[in-house]
């Protein structure tokens, strides 16, 4: 039986840190990360006599960047809902455009980082972009903090590289602590590429 997910309490269980979406993005985040996705397909897909100069220019990079520490919840990579991945250069560059108690809708695509072979996005990519949409699910629907306690992907077709996607996803059952997510992914034709059904579960408050 579906039940209506209730809001968040106030507080945080378990010591779960309170991470709210980011306002703003800070000047050149967008663009710093879209350059490290270009990087880590560059990576897989080239063969350069340049790889010591090019790790010169990372480290230089990182050496920049390293006298910044800002902790989970105040550094905003992985925090802006405007940015591709939510700004976090791990994620793959979708886009959550509709988001709600009824559901989430994302929209993007994987890159050559992604491929497991044959230009087909590797099969565990999949099950990372759907734990984090199974995340976006329960957050719009005002859950509390959870954790994910199972995860399947039932694999219908390639999922191609480069090409515009689209995934939804909804709590279909709420039994207590328990949220019952499902989820699709498929191609611009309409093609089904996956579906994935999760548990997540709300955390008690001495859970971390």
């Amino acid at each position: 039986m579906t039940e209506t997910a209730p809001a968040a309490p106030a507080g945080s269980p378990g010591g779960f840190p309170q991470i709210q979406p980011a306002e703003h993005a800070p000047p050149g985040l967008g663009r710093f990360v879209a350059a490290l996705r270009r990087l880590q397909d560059l990576a897989v897909s080239t063969d350069s006599p340049a790889w010591t100069a090019a790790a010169e220019h990372v480290e230089e990079a990182c050496a920049m960047l390293d006298g910044h520490p800002a902790p989970q919840g105040v550094a905003p990579g992985g925090r802006v809902i405007g940015l591709p991945g939510l700004g976090h250069p791990l994620l793959p560059p979708w886009l959550v455009t509709e988001s709600g108690p009824d559901g989430v809708i994302m929209d993007g695509h994987f890159t050559r980082a992604h491929v497991g072979g044959n230009n087909a996005v590797h099969g565990g990519m999949i099950p990372l972009f759907y734990d984090w949409l199974f995340g976006m699910v329960v957050s719009g629907a005002g859950c509390p903090p959870t954790r994910t306690a199972f995860l399947h992907v039932d694999y219908r077709n390639i999922t191609p590289i480069d090409e515009p996607l689209r995934a939804e996803g909804r709590i279909s059952e709420v039994e207590g602590r328990k949220y019952f997510v499902a989820a699709s992914m498929t191609a611009a034709d309409g093609t089904l590429l996956s579906e994935a059904t999760g548990l997540m579960v709300r955390l008690l408050p001495h859970q971390p």
